[in-house]
């Protein structure tokens, strides 16, 4: 069966659109994370999710880190050996209520945080626009969940074991499935499944060659510094 283009993905991550969301009820539960924490390479670092849920669910969205929850579930244990960015969730439920996500980036290293994009991107300026007109009350945290969605979707686009323009839409597709909902800033997604259209291949079996995975990557970069910019 043909994979799908990465063009195709982009629609898809993007075009998936349910009904408009709607503000969650007063029972819904929350959790929270420290929005940042830092460690040294090799350090464990210990976080701990702030939530009157009985149990919290925790995921790493990077396969160089490591990430134990203790038992209890509401402190996990983080560690990762080479300096970077690393992103870590957690969400809890309540009464087969699930909360959103939360979001921590752990600092390994002395990494820098993102160049914030030109002023004249005009990525940048569409997704400043479009998440202002956006009235959902948790667009800010789907907006930094879908910058974390392309921010790894660079190191998908240099990864040994993605050969072809399908293999790397189907790697996002199934990170995107478990960072952002399906209806979560639909115009925002469209603009940006607009600018991969114009730059990577539309078929789905063309081999990654380097020239192809530089684009991809520059271009992945160039969508989540979009993404992260403050509107």
């Amino acid at each position: 069966m043909r994979l799908a283009s990465l063009a195709a993905l982009a629609a898809a991550v993007a075009l998936v659109a349910a009904a408009p969301l709607q503000p969650p009820p007063p029972d819904t539960p929350t959790v929270t994370l420290p929005a940042e924490a830092r460690t040294p390479p090799g350090r464990v670092l210990k976080l701990a999710a702030d939530t009157a849920g009985r149990q919290v669910r925790w995921a790493l969205v990077s396969d160089d880190a490591d990430l134990v929850p203790f038992p209890d579930g509401k402190v996990a244990l983080f560690c990762a050996p080479k300096p970077g960015r690393y992103t870590v969730l957690a969400w809890t439920a309540a009464a087969d209520v699930p909360s959103e996500a939360a979001r921590c980036v752990v600092v390994v290293g002395d990494s820098p945080s993102p160049t914030p994009p030109s002023p004249a991107d005009p990525l940048a300026a569409d997704v400043r626009k479009l998440f202002a007109d956006d009235p959902s009350p948790d667009k800010a945290g789907h907006l930094a969940q879908l910058a974390v969605l392309y921010r790894e979707a660079v190191k998908y686009a240099d990864a040994a074991d993605v050969r072809t323009a399908g293999e790397l839409a189907a790697r996002i597709r199934t990170a995107a499935s478990s960072l952002v909902p399906p209806g979560a800033l639909v115009p925002v997604r469209k603009r940006v499944a607009d600018e991969i259209a114009k730059h990577l291949p539309v078929d789905g079996d063309v081999p990654l060659d380097a020239g192809t995975r530089r684009t991809a990557a520059a271009l992945f970069a160039r969508v989540a510094t979009a993404l992260e910019v403050k509107p």
